[in-house]
């Protein structure tokens, strides 16, 4: 009787561990191996994990790295046409996370020949303590992550499901879609003030240890396009601005080159080309591609612009001068009440 039960038991057991392997599988949502081969969409569930298995799948395939956050994930590594770059870019980064991942791709012994660097200016703020972020490891192997994990096999249901909301989804190719159901920008000025501790140029040491790391790449900065309503909003109107470009020409010399995108211009000003104003459409970012690749001269009246091709002075005076322009334009029913910003 004892026998018989154990023998069903492990029967069931088994049964059941076969059952969570073959779907964890199959979806594939952690991506240590083709992604989803049922439906071919990959939500990002934990993109620093999953782009982390994918790395490490072929990880000599890559000659070129993309850091950054959410935004820079819309930089499709195949827009980038004169190297074969790895999107290593995920929601939320933070210039001391990028360090740990920057370590965890030389740990490796991946040495690409070039590296694209999203610089957030958000990330130049002063911050109430400081925050550790834990070293990047080395994923559970598979085996263990699918047939031993029913949190992962929540993943692969939810994934079945469509039980997501992200506006964010990754095709079959591990390349960034929007979802068909992201909102319409509605772009508005908000002149509460936010609580902020100011703005701390020092925090550059993030981004500037990224050539020592990267000795011999070379190294691309650029500023994500940002919708002119945002920049108003986190930047501009709360005297944090002119700061953040100061740290943001300061790296021009430790980069072989840096792009600002976020200078108002009709692509910022425009909204059917973002669905928030912080993540802009897959086209907007070939046209960034092009600029970063030397494929498209830049120029700041129509989008973007060199950093280092401009004293701090001149940087400053440009990007305010655009700023005021546009709320000049601004029907005055809309118009905020202006405040004067900061000259840090």
């Amino acid at each position: 009787m004892a026998n018989s039960y154990l023998k069903t038991y492990f029967t069931v057991l088994l049964t059941i561990l076969l059952l969570v392997g073959l779907v964890n599988l199959a979806v594939d949502p952690l991506w240590y191996g083709q992604g989803n081969l049922i439906t071919n969409v990959n939500p990002p569930w934990n993109e620093r994990l999953a782009k982390t298995n994918l790395l490490l799948q072929n990880p000599q395939a890559y000659d070129c790295l993309i850091l950054g956050t959410s935004r820079a994930t819309l930089l499709n590594s195949a827009f980038l046409q004169n190297n074969r770059c790895f999107n290593y870019a995920f929601s939320g980064g933070k210039p001391e996370e990028l360090v740990n991942y920057a370590e965890y791709v030389q740990q490796q012994g991946i040495s690409p020949s070039r590296v694209y660097v999203e610089i957030e200016p958000s990330g130049l703020n002063r911050r109430a303590q400081s925050r550790q972020f834990a070293e990047v490891t080395d994923p559970l192997p598979m085996y263990q992550a699918y047939l031993f994990s029913f949190d992962t096999f929540w993943l692969s249901l939810k994934t079945l499901a469509q039980d997501y909301s992200y506006a964010r989804l990754y095709d079959h190719n591990f390349q960034v879609q929007l979802s068909e159901e992201i909102p319409r920008y509605q772009p508005e000025f908000d002149v509460e003030n936010e609580d902020h501790l100011g703005c701390d140029p020092s925090r550059i040491q993030f981004y500037q240890s990224l050539r020592q790391i990267f000795s011999q790449a070379e190294l691309i900065g650029f500023v994500a396009p940002v919708s002119v309503w945002r920049v108003y909003n986190m930047q501009y109107a709360n005297g944090l601005l002119n700061c953040q470009l100061s740290g943001i020409h300061q790296l021009a010399s430790t980069f072989d080159a840096i792009y600002d995108f976020s200078v108002p211009s009709p692509v910022t000003e425009r909204t059917d080309n973002t669905y928030d104003g912080n993540h802009y459409y897959p086209a907007v970012f070939q046209q960034v591609a092009a600029v970063l690749e030397g494929r498209t001269t830049v120029r700041p009246e129509t989008f973007g612009m060199k950093v280092a091709s401009n004293s701090l002075a001149d940087y400053q005076s440009l990007y305010q001068r655009r700023m005021r322009s546009f709320l000049a334009r601004v029907d005055s029913d809309d118009r905020p009440e202006l405040r004067r910003p900061s000259k840090s």
